[in-house]
Formats: C-alpha cells, sequence, structure tokens
C-alpha cells in the first residue's frame, strides 16, 4: 500500500456535504454579484455597485481556491507533511540570553540590568525543565 488516500474517499457522506456546500456557496455568490451588477446599471453605473459586483466573484475565485487546496491536502500522502517540517530539537521556550559581543562588559542602565537578569533566570529554568 503506498500511504495515498483513494480518491474515493471524497466521495464519502462528509466530503460530498463539503462539496455541496461548496456549490451552493459558489451559487449564491454569483447570483449576488450579477444582481450587484444590475443594480449599478439600475444606478446609472455607481462605481462602488461595480467593485461590489467585482468583489462578489472574487469571494467565489477565493472558495474555489480553497476547496481546492482542502481537496489536494486529503490527496497528498500522510508522510509529506513529516518530511517537509525540519527534524531539529524542539524549540525553546524561551531564547537564552548572551551578551552581544559590541556592548560593554557592565552595564548602567538599572532597567536594562534588571531585565537581563529577568532573562537569564528564565532560560536557567527553560533548561532545567528540558533537562
Amino acid at each position: 500500500m503506498s500511504g495515498r488516500p483513494s480518491k474515493l474517499t471524497l466521495l464519502r457522506p462528509k466530503w460530498l456535504l463539503l462539496h455541496l456546500v461548496t456549490l451552493a456557496v459558489c451559487a449564491a455568490m454569483i447570483w449576488l454579484g450579477h444582481w450587484q451588477w444590475r443594480a449599478a446599471i439600475r444606478h446609472h453605473g455607481d462605481l462602488r455597485n461595480y467593485a461590489y459586483a467585482l468583489q462578489w466573484w472574487a469571494f467565489v475565485g477565493f472558495t474555489v481556491l480553497m476547496w481546492f487546496r482542502i481537496v489536494s491536502d486529503r490527496g497528498r500522502p500522510a508522510g509529506d507533511a513529516a518530511a517537509e517540517r525540519p527534524s531539529a530539537a524542539p524549540a525553546s521556550r524561551y531564547r537564552g540570553y548572551t551578551q552581544a559581543p559590541s556592548s560593554p562588559a557592565e552595564e548602567t542602565d538599572p532597567e536594562r540590568r534588571r531585565l537581563n537578569a529577568y532573562l537569564a533566570q528564565l532560560s536557567a529554568a527553560d533548561r532545567e525543565a528540558t533537562e
């Protein structure tokens, strides 16, 4: 078995419901776009109504694009998602504090000194939690 989902999966009831809802939403938005276009003509070419008509049709394009992405993601083998992610060590919740090489050795600002001490404390606590 290749691990690739069957195309017949897209004919199951929940997928059929998705296809049906997508078609219904697209039909409604196309109808709204035509209605808005006719409203623009009735109002002697009001630019705002023409823009709304084009906006409804853009929504149709976005809906079809998202439907296609959902269906194509379902057809992708399960191993592809894991292969795309880098297999590095898990990221820490906090970044470790390291003093920049260009900064002075002694910090003169008390607020910055307090913040640096706090960040160093968080880094140490995170290192202890991961060990």
